[in-house]
């Protein structure tokens, strides 16, 4: 069975800043106690301090869903917000390939630029063919964490990556020189 990532896409008004802290904090002593459930992470955007990613990692798909009852009890991020309400984009994504350490496991410092491809349809195992030797030289750079790669459960040509750096500047040097890095999206580490 695949590895599971849950990714959460939401947007956190700066009056409510506090409540991130608390969310976390419940979610990891929760999943802590789910067998197959392997952490919890949240990034910032640094351009958009507004936008986070909450991002779930499980074992299988079995994980996830106990992983689901267990923090369900725990209002939802968003419907905590005194200040405005947007409901998150959730993800399901399915791992074809995950390498070196966790997305949970990197270091407060760490940066974390995700992609998101959608291919033509019938021609997501190709993309994902393409992403996963993107993602083996990437391992190569200086200050590379981990990856993580696959495909949104939900729709198979929209192939999903996501590399954590050990900084801003990490991610910086894994850009060729002259290219502008389209179709990703960088993050930090928040908690």
């Amino acid at each position: 069975m695949a590895e599971i990532l849950i990714l959460a896409r939401v947007r956190i008004h700066e009056f409510d800043l506090p409540i991130i802290a608390d969310y976390y904090f419940e979610v990891s002593e929760r999943l802590g106690k789910v067998k197959g459930a392997h952490g919890c992470s949240v990034w910032r955007d640094p351009k958009d301090t507004e936008s986070f990613l909450v991002v779930y990692e499980y074992a299988d798909l079995a994980a996830a869903e106990r992983g689901l009852v267990a923090i369900s009890e725990i209002r939802v991020l968003a419907e905590t917000q005194a200040a405005d309400f947007r409901p998150a984009d959730v993800i399901r994504l399915r791992v074809h390939h995950r390498s070196a350490k966790r997305l949970s496991k990197a270091p407060r410092t760490a940066s974390l630029s995700m992609s998101l491809r959608v291919a033509d349809p019938g021609y997501g195992p190709e993309l994902l063919d393409d992403l996963g030797q993107v993602f083996e030289e990437l391992q190569y750079i200086p200050g590379y964490v981990g990856s993580v790669y696959g495909v949104n459960d939900t729709l198979e040509e929209e192939v999903i990556g996501l590399v954590t750096w050990a900084s801003k500047e990490a991610f910086q040097s894994s850009i060729p020189p002259g290219k502008r890095p389209r179709q990703l999206q960088l993050y930090s580490r928040f908690y």
